[in-house]
């Protein structure tokens, strides 16, 4: 599969992130191709589609019978290489692996089997923000010391690890083997929101020493003409923001690319709000159905609930379950109470329209 074959396929699992999805694609292929570069550090606010984007991956190992020994994906938060005490163990990384591993291939698998999809999967770090080399404006030594150890684990070195399952050196009896696991042949993705960034890149920008000029864009307001200047994180992002953030200039080296996934507008919102089988109102059907209520929404109902979730643009796709909860809630909790809630044949039905959602989000007085 070439790159944008690979695009293809996440494009189909993944709404938006057009520009990350081509950086994947190409990470994708370098590790099916056994390069040992590819890795990416992904940088978004809370709902983007970081997660998304990880799942996405999955799916398209799961699809095809030729990436069988890639299949293996997992996802954990960065912290969780630290104990309580603070101190760095990598091991943990390594049994969370054998783990998935054992969860995608059969009961009787041996340790030459199980050492390989170990050295082909794809290591999702998640929250590599939260491991800083500074929390609060102070040296955050553990934070320091996790990425120390994952650069490492990037650069690639041959990790002796225990595993005990059938041998095929014995004959199939189950016993503990040694199998040597190069890190370098995995592929790495660090994702994280890096919260102050935003705020941090825009100080930087609009400083008067600064001598940059923000573009500007022209709205009609009330039939007036308005100009305004606008910011965003990816024209204005430098890699030497993120050492000032408390990454390691080490650390950050071993990365492809660091890729900014956008911010949701609301026309994506409302792609997402109605298209995927597991998304909000695809999952409140199904609830709906246990009451024998078929749950209808109107394209301009959609259209007011991403506008609304579009204004929480810091938490992203995650807003469409707070709006869309503050209609359906009361629906819920005892649907035949209502009289939208309407006969229809053998069951009932429910419309959700604009009206009924502009009500609901309609400020107290």
């Amino acid at each position: 599969m070439r790159p944008v074959d690979i695009y293809d396929e996440l494009e189909k699992r993944v709404i938006g992130q057009q520009e990350a999805l081509r950086y994947v694609a190409v990470a994708i292929f370098k590790h099916l191709q056994g390069e040992k570069y590819g890795n990416l550090l992904l940088i978004g606010n809370s709902g983007t589609g970081k997660t998304t984007i990880m799942r996405g991956i999955e799916a398209l190992y799961g699809a095809y019978e030729e990436l069988a020994e890639y299949r293996v994906v997992l996802i954990m938060n960065a912290n969780t290489l630290a104990t309580e005490e603070g101190a760095v163990d990598t091991s943990r990384l390594f049994s969370r692996l054998e783990e998935r591993v054992r969860q995608v291939l059969s009961p009787g698998a041996t340790a030459e089997q199980i050492g390989r999809l170990m050295e082909r999967a794809t290591i999702c770090l998640d929250e590599i923000d939260k491991v800083s080399g500074r929390i609060g404006g102070k040296p955050y030594v553990t934070g320091i010391n996790i990425q120390q150890a994952v650069l490492t684990l990037i650069e690639g070195e041959r990790v002796p690890y225990r595993i005990t399952a059938p041998g095929a050196e014995s004959g199939g009896l189950t016993q503990a083997n040694t199998v040597w696991i190069d890190t370098g042949k995995m592929l790495f993705l660090c994702a994280g929101a890096f919260e102050t960034l935003y705020d941090q890149v825009f100080a930087r920008v609009t400083s008067p020493k600064s001598g940059t000029k923000l573009p500007t864009t022209t709205t009609y307001v009330d039939g007036k003409v308005q100009i305004r200047e606008y910011f965003t994180l990816r024209h204005h992002f430098r890699p030497e923001d993120l050492f000032e953030y408390g990454m390691q200039p080490q650390f950050l080296s071993r990365f492809d690319n660091a890729v900014i996934l956008e911010d949701l507008n609301a026309a994506l919102l409302s792609r997402i709000f109605a298209e995927p089988a597991e998304g909000v109102l695809r999952t409140s059907q199904s609830f709906f159905r246990k009451y024998g209520i078929e749950l209808e929404i109107t394209d301009q109902a959609v259209q007011k609930i991403a506008e609304e979730a579009a204004k929480s643009n810091r938490i992203g796709a995650r807003a469409l379950k707070s709006v869309y909860g503050r209609i359906i809630k009361p629906f819920e909790f005892d649907p035949f109470s209502h009289p939208e809630v309407r006969a229809n044949g053998d069951g009932h039905r429910l419309v959700i329209d604009d009206a009924m959602v502009a009500a609901a989000l309609k400020p107290p007085i």
